[in-house]
């Protein structure tokens, strides 16, 4: 069988880049595209093109839809949470053949990534999680220390660990209202940043795997460490989103261990920052999802059953003259 075309979108990224150098192997062509030009992966690509912000979404989704024509793409795997959610809100208009995104159903899409519809979900099934609000609505219902983040996005650009009131009172008069209030939300701090888990999760419809690393965030929030451990808790808890969201993909928990269980503050509807580190361990979720819609199927081979991954700076070059 002939090897796919793919696109893959905010290849600039560590996520894109690190889905690139997945999927190579995978792919006949391999097209990536992002904001600016200086990509990591350009070894690595058949072809480079540059698209409008996702926030410019009737320009941005003709650029991609020029793309699948120009580059004759078989699938798309949109990476950024922006590109998700424009794609998500019309994927009809996505010039591709049925199966051909790589992206979660929308019930996935809209409840995860938006954390304050995460946690009100995930309280319907009966699964423990931090108390969440609005920050607008906060006025000391839980007790300190509080995070106050972004009810959409990822990464520490609005993330704040806020101790007392005096720190509440200072961000309030130092924020901006009309940003702060509408898209921060106030939720409970539970456990310590030594016992925080990610789990990778990747469902095929019928069969849920997961696997499970201690982390260490840096970089922007970033896992610059990752240490594999077994958690039947979590594999549990897997199983049972998967199948309560009709997962046919993969997504990502994010959680705290307190005592003897674990508590998901954050799901993130699409691929992870820890991907190259799930694939070293055999857990392939990106090949997995091409495959499964190219009705090959899937399996998971763990090839470790312990070890430790670790992330490091490097440096690139663009531009030089002499």
């Amino acid at each position: 069988m002939q090897k796919p075309s793919i696109l893959i979108t905010a290849v600039n990224g560590d996520i894109g880049s690190g889905a690139v150098r997945a999927l190579r192997s995978e792919a006949g062509r391999l097209i990536g595209c992002d904001v600016t030009s200086y990509c990591p992966v350009m070894e690595l690509l058949d072809g480079f093109c540059r698209v409008p912000l996702a926030a410019q979404k009737k320009n941005y989704i003709e650029n991609i839809n020029q793309i699948i024509k120009q580059e004759k793409i078989d699938f798309v795997l949109p990476i950024s949470e922006p590109e998700i959610e424009v794609i998500n809100s019309c994927r009809n208009e996505i010039n591709l053949k049925p199966n051909g995104l790589l992206m979660n159903n929308p019930i996935i899409v809209e409840t995860f990534l938006d954390k304050l519809a995460t946690a009100d979900y995930l309280n319907t099934l009966g699964i423990k999680v931090p108390k969440t609000m609005k920050l607008e609505s906060f006025d000391n219902q839980f007790d300190f220390p509080v995070i106050v983040k972004s009810r959409k996005g990822c990464g520490s650009k609005k993330n704040w660990l806020i101790k007392n009131n005096k720190e509440m009172e200072q961000l309030r008069s130092e924020s901006d209202d009309s940003i702060i209030f509408q898209d921060c939300i106030a939720q409970e701090c539970i456990g310590t940043i030594e016992e925080e888990f990610t789990t990778g999760v990747f469902c095929d419809g019928k069969k849920t795997e997961s696997i499970t690393f201690r982390r260490k965030l840096g970089y922007g929030g970033l896992s610059i460490e990752a240490v594999y451990e077994k958690v039947p808790f979590l594999e549990e808890m897997a199983k049972n989103i998967a199948k309560e969201t009709g997962l046919m993909g993969s997504i990502n928990i994010q959680t705290r261990r307190t005592g003897d269980i674990y508590i998901p503050f954050e799901i993130n509807p699409r691929l992870s920052s820890t991907l190259m580190f799930r694939k070293k361990f055999g857990f392939d979720d990106a090949v997995w999802w091409l495959n499964v819609l190219q009705n090959k199927g899937f399996s998971y081979a763990q090839k470790y059953k312990s070890g430790r991954a670790m992330r490091y700076l490097s440096e690139r070059y663009f531009d030089m003259e002499t």
